[in-house]
């Protein structure tokens, strides 16, 4: 079921299946800012990951002993949600353990899922309850697709991704999914990284980020979307190989396998873990800006 929230700047729908962002429109520009998914390009839109994020080698893991299978960044994208509460601007998603879940994931959990809208901004928050009586193991994060270019009289590098700081970001290195094992510094001292078609033969990771946001710029008018990423240690940039018509900024807590992973999930990289009873909590958000916001690329640096 898609739900619909909406205040004097933008409109928004949920749908209930996977609780994923389903529509961004900016009421001012009217203009659709979330990419509304293309199964010859990529289908889905921004999945919640839960409670892995990436792949699992040979899609499974253990835990006690035990092995599960599981797909590639969870389960959670692929389950109903249900809706607990909603007014005009915001509506609550709940997804609960279940006897399809614990075939998949030997957890009792309880994931929350708010949209709250708030001026020009789209607040995405999750809360993870342990109901278990020993530790839980879990990964969380968020995978949302922006339409890019924003309109047909742009070319994707027309756009760029700017931090709010300087940056000096590690990359953490993959093969094939995998965790390489190996590192590198992906730049020194910058704010900007010129997008392209040829940015994204598969995705990038970063971590060590002192930003609080990075921002999709469209350079000739400044026009962007701001997205937060503070207190998330690693932050993933996506886009389907090929001409590029979206790029996904994502926030994790968590990371793939490694390639020589023994596939112990309390040994996964990234993995989180929350003590019997209590609750983790994260939110990213989404910032269209006042219509007069605009960022202007005279003043970044290597950007032009």
């Amino acid at each position: 079921m898609i739900y619909t929230i909406e205040n004097d700047a933008l409109r928004v729908q949920i749908n209930s299946l996977g609780a994923e962002l389903w529509s961004l429109w900016d009421k001012r520009s009217r203009t659709e800012l979330l990419w509304q998914g293309d199964p010859l390009v990529w289908p889905r839109r921004a999945p919640t990951l839960f409670p892995v994020c990436g792949r699992l080698k040979n899609d499974q893991y253990t835990v006690s002993g035990r092995t599960f299978k599981l797909p590639m960044h969870g389960f959670a994208r692929d389950f109903e949600h249900i809706a607990l509460e909603q007014d005009k601007t915001s509506v609550t998603f709940l997804l609960g353990s279940n006897n399809e879940s614990i075939k998949l994931y030997p957890y009792c959990f309880r994931l929350y899922t708010r949209f709250e809208l708030a001026e020009h901004r789209l607040i995405h928050s999750f809360r993870v309850e342990n109901l278990n009586d020993a530790e839980m193991l879990f990964s969380l994060g968020y995978h949302t697709g922006y339409k890019c270019p924003f309109d047909d009289s742009h070319s994707i590098e027309d756009y760029s991704l700017i931090f709010d700081e300087k940056e000096t970001p590690v990359e953490i290195l993959c093969h094939d999914g995998f965790l390489s094992g190996e590192k590198s510094v992906y730049f020194e001292n910058r704010r900007c990284i010129p997008l392209g078609d040829e940015l994204f033969p598969a995705s990038f990771i970063l971590s060590n980020l002192k930003s609080d946001f990075v921002s999709l710029v469209e350079k000739d008018t400044g026009r962007a979307i701001k997205v937060s990423i503070q207190n998330f240690p690693h932050v993933v940039f996506w886009s389907a190989p090929g001409k590029v018509k979206f790029v996904c900024i994502e926030p994790w807590y968590g990371l793939p396998d490694p390639n020589n992973t023994v596939g112990r999930l309390d040994q996964k990289p990234g993995i989180q873990k929350l003590r019997p009873n209590q609750h983790f909590a994260c939110k990213m958000t989404i910032d269209l800006g006042k219509q007069e916001d605009t960022i202007n690329f005279n003043e970044v640096e290597q950007c032009l």
